[in-house]
């Protein structure tokens, strides 16, 4: 019997040519004769025919296609300077992440939203019994060019500073150092950003452990416009850098008339001779040099005026129950002087700010983790040396040397087994805040059916803010109320800011990544008050604050 071809067979990888002698081939051998099939046949090719030419000229147009599509990639990578759109990669996970494919650009958009509510048992003269407010709300780009410049600008809208602008620099990162000693690229930033200084003040407000820092923090500095350079690698971390003025802190950038602006030199280092996922110990040590200039205390209140721009436990209400009073300000209240006579020959106006010649802050931190446990400590001083002849002539306590002290313990337990080792973020991690901790790595979200991150914390903290000279501060309280002449001059070779002892307790739940909800409860376990709070002098208040967060 004879094999009749298949017409796919036939045409398939045919030429139009042997595609009909094909069908001709089947035309005999399905019908044995063409007499009978002929008319059948012929329209059968016919029909054959117009498909294949249409085929043909689709393929063509195809061909054409693709061939213009080629010679336009080849014009732009031809043409000088020109490349070819590269693709990207979109990531809307926690925020909008846009990268190219290679790695040289990108840039991340996000922010954060934080909003508090609390209540005390004895609020401050210039603090709230109650209070609901939103602590932060920040929107951030931050991102990448030409894979070695970066940048990031965040303003803040609760305008809780002079102006909205929190960080906002340029970075170059580069490997200018032998892989001998670090195989990560040494940075150069320059802009607003933090001072290298203490572990919690450059931990970012989204993970810190408590809602607000401990009070040592009023001892730190905080953003400064300036210029810092860093180095490390995975276990160590070194930064230094020269700063002016803050968006944060200070309520006037410029100097008085005809004056300078107030500069500090700063310097942190960190090692981490264990870094484990479960596992992490840690240690640093931070120094500023401060030289006041002609600055004042509405311009450099961090400085002259400790305790004035500290975010410290209990923000939301406003109860700084002890800051220095502006009456013993550390620079002796300068003045501006109009000049007259003689001195019109050579400046318009002098500042009366001898007193004050230099201050400089130190930090030591500490840090370890093991599983779900880990514990948190630092200890930050202050000294202020000043000139005691013009402290004398203008009647500003304290004279020649200041010192001033504080320090935090917490410690924390995650209940649902999460550590806080897997959040530590060395400078392979961070080169902008290394050595500080970062998000939580939730093991059981929310989302996927689990419980999310539960964590319990406690923590013991003192600032002092008293110097007491030569005398302790039941005299100087008593001489400057009831004291005679003599009294009251020994009473002022102390200046007292007041002290405070706080233990507070901490509830914080985790549900998802970007979403934390905290409970905090405070209590005053010593008190001390400032010169001009006497009535604060004995109290215990008790403060509860909740927050609930989110950042993308």
């Amino acid at each position: 019997m004879t094999q009749v071809p298949n017409v796919q067979t036939i045409a398939k990888g045919a030429t139009p040519s042997k595609l009909l002698g094909g069908v001709a081939v089947l035309a005999l051998g399905a019908f044995g004769a063409p007499t009978a099939a002929l008319a059948d046949t012929q329209s059968e090719i016919k029909a054959l025919k117009a498909e294949l030419k249409r085929l043909e000229h689709k393929l063509d147009e195809q061909a054409k296609t693709t061939h213009q599509v080629k010679n336009a990639l080849n014009s732009a990578k031809a043409a000088p300077g020109g490349n070819a759109p590269p693709p990207v990669f979109v990531s809307f996970k926690n925020g909008l992440f846009v990268e190219t494919e290679d790695q040289a650009f990108n840039f991340k958009i996000g922010g954060r939203i934080q909003a508090d509510g609390g209540f005390t048992s004895y609020p401050s003269a210039s603090g709230s019994r109650s209070n609901v407010g939103f602590r932060r709300a920040r929107l951030e780009v931050e991102g990448k060019a030409y894979k070695n410049w970066y940048y990031k600008f965040q303003y803040d809208f609760t305008g809780t500073g002079v102006t909205g602008i929190r960080d906002a620099f340029i970075a170059y990162r580069d490997k200018l150092l032998p892989e001998s000693i670090t195989k990560q690229p040494i940075t150069i930033q320059i802009g607003s950003q933090y001072e290298p200084f203490s572990m919690e003040t450059l931990t970012s407000s989204k993970h810190i452990t408590f809602i607000e820092r401990a009070l040592p923090g009023a001892l730190a500095p905080d953003r400064h416009v300036g210029a810092k350079v860093g180095l490390g690698d995975k276990h160590w971390s070194v930064q230094a850098g020269v700063f002016s003025t803050s968006f944060g802190q200070d309520s006037s950038q410029a100097p008085a008339a005809t004056g300078h602006q107030y500069w500090d030199l700063t310097t942190r280092a960190t090692y981490a001779p264990i870094i484990e996922e479960d596992k992490l110990l840690h240690f640093g040590g931070s120094f500023m040099f401060h030289k006041p200039n002609d600055s004042t205390a509405a311009q450099d209140p961090n400085n002259l005026l400790p305790g004035t721009g500290s975010r410290d436990e209990t923000d939301i209400l406003n109860n700084r129950y002890i800051v220095v009073p502006s009456a013993q300000a550390l620079n002796c209240s300068p003045t501006f002087k109009a000049a007259t006579g003689l001195a019109l020959l050579t400046t318009p106006g002098y500042l009366q700010n001898g007193c004050l010649k230099s201050s400089y802050n130190y930090n030591f931190e500490m840090a370890a983790t093991y599983g779900p446990f880990s514990v948190q400590g630092e200890y930050s001083g202050a000294h202020y040396e000043r000139d005691a002849g013009t402290a004398a002539l203008l009647g500003n306590n304290g004279g020649s040397s200041l010192n001033y002290s504080g320090y935090y313990v917490q410690g924390s337990v995650f209940l649902t087994g999460e550590s806080r080792a897997a959040s530590y973020k060395g400078y392979d991690k961070d080169w902008n805040t290394p050595g500080t901790f970062g998000d939580v790595a939730i093991k059981n979200p929310l989302n996927k059916g689990g419980l999310g991150a539960w964590e319990f914390a406690a923590r013991y903290s003192e600032l002092n803010l008293n110097n007491g000279g030569l005398v302790d501060s039941n005299y100087a309280y008593l001489a400057t109320v009831a004291g005679n002449a003599a009294q009251q001059a020994i009473a002022k070779t102390a200046t007292l800011g007041g002290r405070e002892e706080n233990l507070t307790l901490a509830l914080n739940w985790y549900p998802v990544r970007g979403v934390r909800f905290q409970a905090n409860w405070t209590r005053a376990m010593t008190l001390v008050a400032p010169s001009d709070k006497p009535y604060l002098n004995g109290q215990h208040p008790s403060t509860f604050l909740a927050r609930a967060q989110v950042f993308w």
